[in-house]
C-alpha cells in the first residue's frame, strides 16, 4: 500500500548569500596594506608593503605565491629593490614589473627604480628606471602590447602625468596626462581602453573616471563612480565591465561599498558591498575569470585573502528574488522543485543536493530549471535541499516530508 506523502516547505532563513565573495587562506607574510599585487600565469603574487600602527614605520620587500588550486602560499625571491611600500606593478608576457614608490620608513623617499620578475627563474632584474621623478600611489594599466604608469605623487606634489612601457625595448615613452591629477587611484583596462578614476586630490577625495584611448592618446572623462568620492580604494575588470569599491574618504575612513561599470553606456550601478571589513588600500588582481582581493588597513591591518565571482553574485541575487516551487503539496510519490534562472547563468555550474538529518545526501544531480524526485521510499521526517555553484553553496532550506 502507497502511503500519501504531504510536502510543507519551511523557509527558515537559511539561504547562504554573500555578494559573491569568498574568504579563502589567510596571506602567508606578516599583515600589512600598500601592497602591489598582480597575476601571473594560473597564480597571484603579492607583497612590499607596511604597516604604521602604534609603532614605527615597518616596510617589507617580501614576495608571496598564492596558488588558486591548493588555496596555499608560498615565499618567493625577495623584490630585488629592497623594502618598498605603495609601488606599482603589471603583467605582461608571463612577466611581472614592479617599481616606483616610497623606500624610507619616513616616506620621503620616492623611488623611479624598475624590476622585472620572472616566474620560471625566481628572479628579479633591474630594467630602465621610470621616468620623471619619483613617486609613490602611482597606477598601472596593459593595452596591447603596452603597459602605461602614471599620476602618483612626488615630494613637490601630486602628479597626472603618464608614460607607456615597452617590453621588447624595456624603455619608456611619455604619453598625455590625466588631465586632473591624484595620486592613490584606482587602474584597470576593458578592450582597448584605459581607465583610471578616484583617487586623493591632496587634499580631499575624488569619484571622477577617465577613459584613455592610445590610438589617440587621448584622455576622455566618463561617468563618475556613484555618490561619494573616494581614495585608496581596490578596483580590477572582469568580462568587460570595471569594478571599484572600498576605499575611504574624508567623512568615512574606510568603505566597504562596491560598483559596477558598463562601458557600452556609461554608467555605475551599485552591487552588494565587500563582504570583509571595511578597509582602505584593499589591493585587487584577476584570474580566470574571478578577482582576487587581499590585505589593507582601516587602523588595523589585514592579512585576508578574499576571492570575488560575479556569476555567483548574480545568481546569488536572482535566487534571492526567485520563487522556488515544490510540490505537489500534497505528494505521494515524488516531490517536483522549479526555479527559472536568467539567461545569463551557466545552469551546468549548479548542483542539487537532499540532504537528511543526519546530514547524510540522500539525492544529488546537476541541475535542471525543473527536478522530478521520487520520494516514494523516503521516510518521513526533515530534509534540506542545497543548491551549489562551483561546489560553494548559494541556497539551503529545509522541508518536511508526512506520511498520512
Amino acid at each position: 500500500m502507497r502511503f500519501l506523502l504531504v510536502l510543507f516547505v519551511l523557509f527558515l532563513n537559511a539561504n547562504c548569500f554573500a555578494g559573491g565573495w569568498i574568504q579563502k587562506a589567510d596571506f602567508g607574510g606578516i599583515a600589512r596594506h600598500r601592497t602591489t599585487m598582480l597575476t601571473i600565469g594560473n597564480k597571484i603574487y603579492i607583497g612590499l608593503g607596511h604597516y604604521n600602527g602604534a609603532g614605527p614605520n615597518i616596510l617589507f620587500n617580501d614576495w608571496w605565491e598564492y596558488d588558486p588550486s591548493t588555496n596555499s602560499w608560498s615565499q618567493k625571491a625577495d623584490y630585488l629593490g629592497g623594502d618598498c611600500y605603495h609601488a606599482t606593478g603589471f603583467t605582461m608576457n608571463n612577466i611581472a614589473y614592479v617599481g616606483t614608490g616610497r623606500t624610507s620608513a619616513s616616506g620621503s623617499t620616492l623611488v623611479q627604480n624598475f624590476y622585472k620578475y620572472d616566474v620560471s627563474t625566481n628572479a628579479w632584474t633591474e630594467i630602465t628606471s621610470f621616468p620623471g621623478v619619483g613617486r609613490r600611489g602611482a597606477v598601472s594599466f596593459v593595452i596591447g602590447d603596452y603597459a602605461y604608469t602614471g599620476t602618483g605623487e612626488s615630494n613637490s606634489g601630486i602628479l597626472g602625468s603618464f608614460y607607456r612601457f615597452d617590453p621588447l625595448s624595456e624603455t619608456w615613452t611619455q604619453v598625455s596626462s590625466l588631465p586632473a591629477v591624484r595620486t592613490s587611484a584606482v587602474a584597470f583596462s576593458i578592450d582597448n581602453f584605459g581607465y583610471v578614476g578616484t583617487g586623493d586630490l591632496d587634499p580631499g577625495s575624488t569619484n571622477d573616471f577617465w577613459q584613455y584611448d592610445p590610438s589617440q592618446d587621448l584622455w576622455t572623462q566618463k561617468a563618475s563612480v556613484g555618490p561619494k568620492t573616494r581614495k585608496e580604494a581596490m578596483g580590477f575588470a572582469l568580462d568587460g565591465k570595471g569594478y571599484i569599491g572600498t576605499g575611504g574618504n574624508n567623512l568615512e575612513a574606510s568603505l566597504s561599498d562596491m560598483w559596477e561599470y558598463s562601458p557600452t553606456t556609461d554608467t555605475w550601478v551599485q552591487i552588494e558591498d565587500f563582504q570583509g571589513t571595511a578597509r582602505r588600500y584593499f589591493s585587487a588582481t584577476t584570474l580566470n575569470g574571478v578577482a582576487y582581493a587581499a590585505l589593507g588597513t582601516n587602523g588595523t591591518n589585514f592579512k585576508d585573502l578574499w576571492m570575488f565571482d560575479r556569476t555567483l553574485s548574480l545568481l546569488e541575487e536572482s535566487l534571492s528574488d526567485a520563487t522556488i516551487k515544490v510540490y505537489p503539496n500534497p505528494a505521494s510519490e515524488y516531490i517536483q522543485i522549479d526555479l527559472e534562472l536568467p539567461e545569463t547563468i551557466d545552469e551546468t555550474q549548479l548542483r542539487l543536493e537532499i540532504v537528511n538529518t543526519q546530514g547524510k545526501i540522500i539525492y544529488q544531480s546537476n541541475w535542471t530549471n525543473q527536478t522530478t524526485i521520487q520520494t516514494d521510499s523516503w521516510p518521513k521526517g526533515s530534509y534540506l535541499y542545497r543548491i551549489k555553484y562551483n561546489e560553494h553553496l548559494v541556497r539551503s532550506e529545509s522541508f518536511i516530508i508526512l506520511s498520512l
